[in-house]
């Protein structure tokens, strides 16, 4: 029987020096628009603002702490925090940023 994807670790393209490099430039320049334009998120209604909140700061911390090369040796948490799921929650946060 096979493990479940989120027991094996994340791929290995992830893991090299070119994907912490475009999660540390996504995670920077997410980081930047928000201090920059912060009533982007504000004038959201207050239910979508916390969502958005949530997937921004998730996506912040998971692109930086993978950006930097730190890696978790526990797989669930590899996934949580590895380029994969950060790329998506900065991409999701960009569109918002730049729809409002």
């Amino acid at each position: 029987m096979s493990r479940p994807w989120y027991a094996s670790r994340p791929p290995a393209w992830s893991r090299t020096r070119p994907a912490h490099l475009a999660s540390l430039i996504l995670a920077s320049l997410v980081s930047v628009w928000m201090l920059l334009g912060p009533d982007a998120i504000a004038s959201m209604a207050t239910g979508p603002r916390y969502v958005m909140l949530l997937i921004a700061l998730w996506g912040l911390g998971a692109g930086f702490t993978h950006g930097v090369g730190l890696v978790p040796h526990h797989p669930r948490r590899a996934w949580l925090l590895g380029a994969p799921l950060s790329w998506c929650l900065l991409i999701i946060t960009l569109i918002a940023l730049s729809m409002s």
